[in-house]
């Protein structure tokens, strides 16, 4: 039973030996700070990693073809059974997997879910400026003028091109401000700069018409590419004039988990049905939601943060075990004082509560001191480690479990020495020492 005498007692012990109050209750103070800083960083980690995915795909469903190892056989085709290397049949000829302007047109017909879709075909080659070579990845990716918008991108000068660029095919570009320093130098705007760009042995003069602002594109795919009309990519930089897509990028600005799988569902059935996919046959194309890759990613790291954090808190086992045995000895050393006390009537419940109030003081306040420097330690690291700024955060949550887990401890801890100090009889208690 608790009482506020029990308190006074406790505070009393902890003045009367205050060297062997710190060096208990280290342990613990070592363990509840390593756990806030842990969980701290896990969480800013996860964080960051949320934001640089949701830069990199905005939410995106990305349609891509299958290339799985038996494609779907078009119906039109005569069917051939043959060998197949290592064993087993296949229908032939089968026809490689591809998107094309047809599935594009389909889903912007069809789709009542969406909010918006683009397409994309890349393709690779050198860029060349005033007779030097560019030393840059040579990525060129044709798209549809709704790429700003399916993408959630701003532009930090010029203009994109529209539908008329793209219908005539013209030679025209937009770069982002990282690829524009990488070219025409910092203080170069390149609106209006003219590139020679050669891809699969063709050379095209481009003129780049926008630039796109890249606040962190660490992520973005086309962060070093030239993006350029779909039509001109075809055209102009391909020999006997392509007509596949890469893939299909299609936007969904709900992040309810039911709206998301229907719009998926809802991508797929069109596909299978403009592609005249029957049931029981495979799909050549793939459909999938990219923030099931940031869950998948945030998932990783949470379970990562949770394994270190037991690690830190074998530093905790090992405090409340170093304040049981610290316990014990205080329980050895006063036991005059505890067969004084029963003699002058107080009940072994008394006693109880005064050990258990003094191991829970030593734990609480290790815990307390454990959080100040978990929350100090967050912050610095957090500073020092610049991607992580601003993102480093002690939310409630963490600070009411680790003064809970001192609390626990310090009763878990002190449960057997309690005890053991209410067992012991007045009058040997008192003989004690003599």
């Amino acid at each position: 039973m608790f009482r506020p005498i029990n308190l006074w007692f406790g505070l009393l012990s902890l003045r009367t030996s205050k060297l062997r109050a710190a060096l208990t209750i280290l342990g613990i103070i070592i363990g509840v700070a390593a756990v806030i800083v842990i969980v701290s960083l896990g969480d800013a980690l996860r964080r960051y990693t949320e934001k640089q995915m949701e830069q990199w795909n905005s939410g995106l469903i990305e349609v891509s073809p299958s290339y799985g190892p038996i494609y779907r056989v078009y119906r039109e085709m005569p069917v051939v059974v043959g060998d197949v290397k290592g064993g087993g049949m296949y229908p032939g000829p089968v026809q490689q997997p591809s998107l094309d302007l047809k599935d594009l047109e389909a889903l912007e017909r069809v789709s009542t879910s969406i909010d918006g879709v683009t397409a994309f075909y890349e393709t690779y080659g050198s860029l060349v400026y005033k007779g030097k070579q560019a030393q840059i990845g040579g990525q060129i990716y044709g798209t549809t003028p709704s790429f700003m918008l399916v993408n959630k991108k701003a532009l930090s000068s010029g203009r994109f091109f529209n539908a008329w660029d793209n219908n005539s095919a013209a030679s025209v570009a937009v770069i982002n401000e990282m690829l524009a320093r990488s070219i025409f130098g910092k203080r170069v705007d390149p609106v209006g700069e003219v590139v020679r760009i050669t891809a699969n042995g063709v050379t095209q003069n481009v003129t780049i018409i926008g630039v796109i602002a890249n606040p962190d594109e660490i992520w973005d795919r086309t962060a070093g590419a030239l993006i350029m009309p779909l039509r001109t990519t075809w055209l102009r930089f391909t020999q006997g004039g392509q007509r596949t897509l890469n893939g299909i990028s299609v936007r969904l600005d709900a992040r309810d988990k039911a709206q998301r799988q229907y719009a998926v569902a809802e991508v797929a059935t069109i596909l299978r049905a403009r592609r005249g996919i029957g049931l029981g046959m495979n799909d050549d194309f793939q459909v999938y939601d990219t923030l099931g890759y940031i869950d998948q990613q945030t998932d990783v790291l949470t379970a990562i943060t949770l394994v270190l954090s037991l690690i830190a808190g074998i530093s905790l086992v090992v405090g409340s075990i170093g304040l049981m045995n610290i316990m014990l000895v205080g329980v050895s050393e006063r036991t005059p004082e505890i067969g004084l006390r029963r003699a002058m009537g107080a009940r072994r419940g008394d006693v109880m509560a005064q050990f258990l109030t003094e191991a829970v003081l030593l734990s609480l306040l290790g815990g307390l001191i454990g959080f100040g420097l978990g929350v100090l330690g967050s912050q610095v690291i957090g500073q020092v480690i610049e991607d992580l700024r601003g993102l480093v955060q002690v939310t409630p949550n963490v600070a009411m479990i680790a003064l809970g887990v001192s609390v626990v401890v310090g009763v878990l801890s002190g449960v057997y020495p309690a005890w053991h100090a209410a067992s012991l009889q007045p009058t040997q208690a008192l003989r004690h020492g003599q």
